[in-house]
């Protein structure tokens, strides 16, 4: 029972974390939602570590949320 109340309370996060923030993201929401500073995602970006991006452009980027929060979900250890 315990386990199903933590899958669901988990559940109940991710849906509120998708209704609460913009599905396509600038790279300043990304850093929002990450809550890290621009300099670090450019950081990330150089070592090639950062969240996959879509570019329309050579100066327009975007984040796809559920891509960030599965990109996220790797970063994740242990069992919290």
């Amino acid at each position: 029972m315990t386990d199903q109340l933590s899958a669901l309370e988990s559940r109940i996060e991710e849906l509120e974390i998708r209704l609460n923030n913009p599905r396509i993201m600038t790279p300043r929401d990304l850093c929002d939602f990450l809550q890290i500073s621009e300099r670090s995602l450019y950081d990330m970006k150089e070592r090639g570590d950062a969240p996959p991006a879509m570019y329309f452009s050579q100066r327009t980027v975007r984040y796809d949320l559920h891509e960030v929060m599965a990109w996220a979900k790797q970063k994740e250890v242990g069992n919290g």
